[in-house]
Formats: C-alpha cells, structure tokens, sequence
C-alpha cells in the first residue's frame, strides 16, 4: 500500500518525467528541422558555440564536356556580416564519380591554392595555420559525393570565395548521354542500433535521427521559410562539345537557355532560384541514329606513362531463350520519403509489377522503422496477384526511419529449391549512413540474387545507389519524378529481360593496370568503359565474356597518343574506386588505405585519406581576436516533406509516450488518492 509521502512525490515525479520526455520531443523535432540539409552548408563555431548567418551571395557552376570528359568549376562566394573574424565549415555534394583535384580560396585579395596531402598531415597543418592566425582552407572527402571545406580566418566584414574544381568521365547508356550536378542533399538515417557520437550545435546527442553524416562530423543545418531569403541563386552553365550530332539535348530537371554554333557546340545556362528548383540538374544528349557510338578511344601520355581509356558497346543482337524470373521489389516507405518520392516511388512500383510477365514471380517487401512482406514467398505473376498487389500499393505512405538492413536480409533471403533467375529491384532515396556495412551485406548475402537499385527523389545518395549496384552486380536507375516512372521502369524490364554480359575480361600483351579490376556485368544498353596503362605504340586489346550461354570475344587495335586531357585523372579515379571496393575481393583495410593515399598524393586527388590544405603564410588575426560563428541556412530538397508526423528523429514518439505517461500517471495517482482515501477512513 502506498504511504501519504509517496503520494505527495508521485505528482513531481510524473510531472518531471513528461517535462523530460517534450524536452526531447523539442529538442529532436529542432533536430530534425535542421537536417533538411542542401546545396552546401557553410557553418563555424566559436568556443562558446554562438552562431549568426553568413548569407550565401552566389553560387557559379561552369561545366565543359569534351567527348566524354566532363571538367567543372564550383565557385560559391560568402560574405561575413559580424564584425569579428570567423571560421567556417562548408559541405557540398558532387557526383559520385568526381575526381577533385583543385581547390582555391580568395579572401579580400588573397588567393591560396590547395596541395595534397594525407588526410591527417593536412588537418594538423589547417589547424596550426587556424591558431597562427592565418588564413587557411581544407577539403576533405566525407563520402565519394560529400566533401567538407574548413576556412578559417574570414575577415569581418569580408568576403569568401570558394572554389573547386573537379573532373568527372561520362558514359553513356541506352543510346544517350548524361550528367549529373546535385544541388541537394537528402538527409542520411542513423539506425535505431547506431549509438549516439555526434553533437548537433554543442547542446545535444542523438542516437537516431536524419542528418547529414551521423555519428561523423558536427553540423548546424536550419530550414525555414523566412530563412531562404538569404540563399543566393545558383547559375549553371555548360560548353559541351560532344564530337558528333545531335538528335537532342534536353534537361528533365530544369528549363535551360540554349545557343550553339558552326562547331556543334552546344553553350548551354541554368538559373536557380525559387525552392522547388533545389533538385539535381540532369542534362541529356544522344547522337543522331548514323552517329550512334559503337566504340570509343582516348588516351593522354602524362609523367612518362600512356594512359587509355576503352568504351564498347557489346552486341545487342545474340538470340537467347527467355527465362522465367523471381523478382522481388523492395519499397522504401521511411520518412524521407514523403512528399513527391513517394508519389515517384509508387508509380515506379506499380509500373514494375505490370512489367512482370505472366512466368514470373514476384513479393513486395516495405521497410521504414520496421520490415514487412506482401506474402510469405514469392507467388505467381496472375492477374488476380497483380491487382492484389496494385491495391496495396496504392496504401502505401512515408513514415518512421530507414531501417535498411532487415529489408535487404529479406530481400535476399531465398529457397535453395527456386531455379527462377532472382531479381531484387530497391526502390529507395539511399538516405543511411552505414553504407560501408550494408555494401558487404550485399556482398555476403547476394548468392546468385541480383540486385538493381532505382534512386528516387530529387536528391537521392547517389553513392550508396551505385555502390550497391555494383555490390549486387545490377545497375542503378534514376527516378526524378512520377512522370518518368512508367517509361524508365520499362526500359529497366527491357533491359533485365535480356541476358547480361558476364565473366568480362579486358586483356593485351602491352596492356595492364586495367581498371576496375573486377569489371561488373553489363546489361543490354550498357557500355564497357575501362581504363588502362600501355605501352607506346599500336596495341592489341582483347574483351571477352559471355552472353547467356553464348561465349563473345573482340580484338581491338588502339593507338595511344597524347590528344585527350583528363584520361590519367580518369585513370587514377576509377582506381581509387577500385581499391575503395576492396572488401569484395576480401584485401585487408591497411592495403587499402595505403593503396589509396599513394594514388591521392601522385595524381593529386581528394579521397577518404587524402586531403587538400591551403595556407597563407601571412598571419593576418591576432590571438587576441576571437572567432565568432557563423551559418549559411540552407533549402531543403524539392519535394521532400520531413514533418512531426512523419516521426523521423523518433520525436514523435517520444511525444506520443510522453502523453501515454501523463495519461498513465494520471490515472494512477487517482487511483492512489482514492486508495489513500479510503486508508484515511479506515483510520
């Protein structure tokens, strides 16, 4: 029985655990308004954590395509309106694929270029030159498409320039040729099990939730009407000299200013400035059916060495006899999901299921904070199955977080009876952060499953989308919006209809350093893009592999010469890509790491341990100045709904169980005064 004094504790104690529980409600629901993070976020601290904006006047993207290489400069220019100096932490995307090699810091009328370094050496020397006073950048690799810029020393009252430069090589695909800049970055999920490493703006931790890079690197990231006033506007401009004529040329993501000359080149602008245009800017082109590439050639002689790179489209033509398949579609329904990708996302589900033919098998598996499947197993492609399936599709909605893992565990579980060709094809926006760990669960897990992810959204990490492409020896397709769901899932069916080239092999007398060293199943569409190191002269390549059941080979005779810039950067980029994919031919971390870093510091390039520092040598802040904090605020993606409903950080939750425990609580201590009553009149 209860005592009168625990009775007249229980209302604090109560009271103090609901305070508790709207206090982390709040806290995470702030949380997660600052992870709608985008094009760049420009952040600094002082020592007692105060941050002020720092208004992102501009930012210039001037891209130029020759043939198949893509050069980029990334020039975005801060100003600082405090009157004390300031250090700040910039994060950006890229593609996937892009090869940093420069960067430049203008302050004032100084101008600091970048030198390679290891990632250790290079962030000792940018914080020795922060504390001397000097004005200093650093570019780091976070992830192959996020790279994190430290500046230190800003003057008040000044301006920073900030420039990157990178290079990046193009294939093409089903006819065409595209590229890809992001102007958004959708926010990452850390899982429910990952524990809480990571400070959001010195006040509190979080073991779940959207952010950026969870558990990795502190952020402030803010997002609100009134604040995207102070974002600049983004002006993109393209040269692109394709080498041959154009049947189109066309952006699915924006409206583009187009003019061209006598030469075939192509001088295309972009400017962004209203929020529903923070997505990625798509551009494609194709040639003209007589110009349609059947294979390409191109090399660059550099420091004593040849340097190739092969592109061939394999024969589309070889009869092979259908094959009844088991396809899995895996549907991500978390809650960065809301909004237009899960629109996108439906539409590219149901398009899949009508694609199936009536051979087939199918099961649709749904993930957000937990896993559930449509059926026990995979059943029969019939109508009245399909219909089935559209129904429940049509219910689906985002909600919760991106518990990936037991969804790939379903995904790939299967029965050791099925003689079906197993398909899993993963619709999601890639928002996690353990992608290392989920890329070898692939891996371990795949057997004789093929994986194809589908990226949806106008934002989605590109680089968990390819990488487990490339684990699932599948390929990676790219959803915008729901209107182009129906036509690229059906090219997607079209392609995964037909047998996949397997078992290549690239191979000469002359020819070594092939790259990658495990190159991935091509599907109908697809080229073969390597890269190569040869000796001088006219070379013998040969490409073999199989198709189906049918064994093709080809002999190529190429001709290395010293005509095509960028093929060495090409070169040593797939390279590090390779040796980042170490874990599939089970080489050691140390390897690794060590292979990379010598590939950083010859060819220059920013990797996961290599780094880029410029400093001043000039100290120009005294120690007797602070630095003060300050933010850029950032649009969030177009389309992307984050909300309280949506219980991404896990707030709504706590919500919901603080209000449970304030219902609870209050039931029990009328409950207990009653008791406590009846004590009193018993006495």
């Amino acid at each position: 029985m209860a005592t009168l004094s625990q009775i007249s504790r229980l209302p604090r104690m109560l009271g103090a655990v609901l305070l508790l529980c709207l206090q982390v409600a709040s806290v995470s629901a702030e949380s997660l308004k600052g992870g709608d993070v985008t094009r760049g976020s420009l952040v600094s601290r002082d020592e007692a954590g105060q941050v002020a904006e720092m208004p992102l006047l501009d930012t210039q993207v001037k891209m130029t395509v020759t043939g198949p290489i893509l050069r980029a400069e990334v020039t975005q220019t801060f100003t600082n309106p405090s009157d004390s100096w300031s250090e700040a932490l910039y994060l950006f995307p890229l593609p996937n694929e892009a090869a940093v090699d420069h960067l430049q810091m203008i302050i004032g009328d100084r101008i600091v270029e970048g030198e390679i370094k290891e990632k250790e050496a290079a962030k000792a020397t940018y914080e020795a030159a922060k504390t001397d006073g000097k004005q200093a950048a650093l570019v780091e690799q976070d992830r192959p498409n996020l790279f994190h810029t430290s500046v230190a020393n800003i003057p008040p009252n000044g301006k920073v320039t900030i420039k990157i430069e990178y290079q990046q090589t193009l294939v093409w695909q089903d006819g065409a040729f595209s590229l890809r800049f992001p102007l958004a970055i959708t926010p990452r999920y850390a899982g429910m099990t990952e524990p809480a490493r990571r400070e959001i703006k010195g006040e509190i931790s979080l073991a779940n939730g959207w952010q950026v890079l969870p558990g990795e690197r502190e952020t402030r990231m803010v997002n609100s009407v009134d604040e995207q006033s102070v974002q600049g506007k983004v002006a993109i401009e393209v040269v692109l000299q394709p080498g041959f004529e154009l049947d189109y040329l066309r952006s699915p993501s924006h409206s583009l200013e187009q003019a061209s000359d006598e030469t075939e080149q192509q001088a295309l602008s972009v400017l962004i400035d209203q929020s529903d245009e923070y997505k990625d800017f798509v551009l494609n082109w194709a040639p003209v059916a007589s110009a349609q590439p059947r294979a390409a050639f191109f090399s660059e002689h550099k420091n004593g060495e040849n340097y190739g790179l092969l592109m061939l489209m394999p024969p589309q033509d070889i009869d092979a006899s259908a094959v009844n398949r088991e396809v899995i579609f895996v549907i991500d329904t978390s809650g960065s999901m809301g909004g237009t990708s899960m629109i996108a996302a439906r539409e590219a589900l149901k398009a899949g299921i009508n694609g199936l033919s009536s051979g087939d098998a199918f099961n649709i598996v749904e993930f957000n904070s937990s896993t559930s499947v449509l059926h026990r197993r995979a059943v029969a492609a019939s109508e009245p199955n399909k219909r089935r399936a559209l129904q429940f599709i049509e219910q689906l909605d985002a909600d919760g977080g991106t518990e990936m893992r037991s969804a790939l565990e379903a995904a790939l579980s299967r029965d050791d009876d099925s003689r079906r060709l197993r398909q899993v094809i993963f619709i999601t926006d890639g928002s996690v952060s353990d992608e290392r760990g989920l890329f070898k669960l692939i891996n371990d897990r795949l057997q004789g499953t093929r994986l194809f992810t589908v990226g949806i959204g106008s934002a989605p990490n590109s680089f968990f989308m390819e990488e487990a492409a490339v684990a699932g020896h599948g390929t990676f397709t790219y959803i915008a919006t729901a209107d182009e769901a129906q036509t690229v899932m059906e090219n997607l069916f079209d392609r995964l209809a037909q047998p996949a080239l397997t078992h290549i092999r690239v191979a000469g007398a002359d020819v070594h350093a092939v790259m990658p060293t495990q190159i991935p199943d091509l599907y109908a569409g697809e080229p073969l893009a390597v890269a190569m190191k040869l000796e001088s002269g006219s070379q013998q390549v040969e490409i073999s592999g199989r198709i189906g059941d049918v064994a093709w080979s080809e002999t190529l005779t190429v001709q290395p010469s010293d005509e095509s810039a960028g093929v060495e950067m090409d070169w040593a980029q797939r390279a590090v890509q390779d040796w980042r994919r170490a874990y599939l031919r089970g080489e050691s971390q140390e390897r690794m790491r060590n292979a990379i870093v010598e590939l950083g510091l010859k060819h220059h390039l920013v990797t996961p341990y290599t780094s880029m520092v410029a400093v001043d040598k000039t100290p120009v802040r005294s120690a007797a100045e602070p630095l003060t904090s300050q933010a850029v605020p950032t649009a969030k993606p177009h389309g992307l709904q984050l909300a309280l409903a949506q219980g991404a950080t896990g707030y709504q939750w706590t919500l919901m169980m603080g209000l449970v425990l304030l219902l609870v609580g209050g039931g029990l201590l009328i409950q207990l005064r009653r008791q406590a009553g009846d004590s009193e009149l018993q006495a």
